[in-house]
């Protein structure tokens, strides 16, 4: 299982890879790994790739926390004074505290978190855009059950397509990116698809639509 906080890449202050990457590097994820799950997870490295999977690229560098670049890259993208932006999500598991250690974190960059947890039903409502927090949110955390293949991440919570991507909470719409993930899925064996999956890992650390 994974949590995913999306930022959406089609409103303000998300617009800008610059601000998504600075939200992404003022987490400290060690710390998010033995603060809530007890040392029982893996660090998230911004794509649905987790270790667990054998097609993995284990050679992408891990993202780290780095206060200073993330304030330098909030200072390019013209946001030097940091902004404020509403955390949507549910009250579920440990993700309000996890939710609270991302507002913790984002104001060490000038950044104001404002948390609006409701109930399940409230969060997700009908599940379809313009009917959900969840799906229609400039900022939200999102709990993810676990799947066998990571195609269903790749293909619904991050394609542009929105006959594909039904969960693109992150709004994020890059051709590159699908073509990438068509032609991941229709490779046949585990080589090419870790080929493909370095190509995207990095992709998705540049654009950083989700944060995993």
């Amino acid at each position: 299982t994974h949590r995913q906080l999306h930022m959406r890449t089609d409103k303000e202050p998300f617009t800008d890879n610059r601000v998504r990457q600075a939200i992404a590097l003022s987490l400290d994820r060690p710390a998010l790994v033995d603060g809530l799950w007890e040392g029982r997870a893996d660090v998230g490295n911004d794509s649905p790739f987790a270790p667990v999977y054998p097609v993995t690229d284990t050679s992408v560098a891990q993202r780290e926390q780095n206060i200073d670049e993330a304030k330098q890259l909030l200072a390019d993208a013209g946001m030097a004074d940091g902004f404020s932006v509403d955390l949507a999500t549910w009250d579920g598991f440990e993700i309000p505290d996890l939710a609270q250690l991302v507002k913790d974190n984002a104001a060490q960059i000038g950044v104001t978190v404002n948390l609006k947890i409701t109930d399940a039903a409230t969060y997700y409502g009908d599940g379809v855009f313009g009917k959900s927090r969840w799906l229609d949110s400039v900022m939200g955390i999102t709990d993810y059950g676990h799947r066998p293949v990571p195609n269903v991440y790749l293909t619904a919570a991050l394609s542009g397509d929105p006959k594909v991507g039904v969960w693109n909470s992150a709004h994020f719409k890059n051709d590159q990116y699908d073509q990438l993930v068509r032609d991941y899925v229709a490779a046949l064996d585990i080589e090419s698809q870790r080929g493909l999956a370095k190509q995207i890992q990095e992709l998705l650390l540049e654009e950083t639509p989700i944060i995993f």
